[in-house]
């Protein structure tokens, strides 16, 4: 299940993990760049109907950002923050060309930006809206704070992983709009 892996690290337990977390500061440590739309008239858009639908043209994904929270592409990849800036997801397409290898090389991804990386439970491999699903999550550190992050690979038109973080003591105040995040992601044609 996308999205409680985020849950489970936050609550320290558990053997089913499956969501996202980054924190990426350093543009060098970043994400590969992905192309990502909005329906917002400020942005690119696909149709001014509603202006909270993000397109990620590259990977091949569509998501509504919750009301109050913050979408800020940059480039190629695209960071999703609570109101408070408490709960960040991180949306991008991996150098990697296969499902796979996006998920073997994960490791390598996470610790661009995680330093002191532990693992929660074990990680998952189900479906999320009809995509093929990996997810990990686990706790480690950003900027010297510690933090809970899980990680997803969605198999869409490209591989996409999305990580998310969060102190854990801010992960239930924004839980039920980020559990409206993550449900919204689908694939596009």
């Amino acid at each position: 299940m996308l999205g409680g892996a985020l849950a489970l690290a936050c609550s320290g337990g558990g053997d089913k993990n499956t969501s996202s977390t980054n924190t990426a500061t350093d543009k060098k440590d970043q994400p590969a760049k992905t192309e990502t739309t909005t329906t917002d008239k400020t942005k690119s858009s696909d149709s001014a109907s509603d202006a909270n639908v993000f397109t990620h043209r590259e990977g091949g994904i569509t998501f509504e950002v919750p009301s109050g929270w913050k979408a800020t592409p940059n480039g190629d990849n695209m960071t999703v923050a609570s109101g408070d800036g408490g709960l960040q997801v991180v949306f991008w397409v991996p150098a990697e060309n296969s499902f796979e290898d996006a998920v073997k090389d994960l490791d390598k991804e996470i610790s661009k930006t995680v330093k002191n990386v532990k693992t929660v439970g074990k990680p998952t491999t189900d479906t999320h809206n009809g995509m093929p699903h990996y997810g990990e999550s686990g706790t480690g550190d950003v900027n010297g704070a510690t933090i809970a992050w899980s990680v997803d690979v969605l198999s869409a038109r490209k591989p996409v992983i999305i990580l998310s973080f969060a102190a854990p003591n801010l992960y239930e105040k924004n839980s039920a709009d980020y559990e409206k995040l993550i449900n919204s992601i689908k694939k596009i044609s």
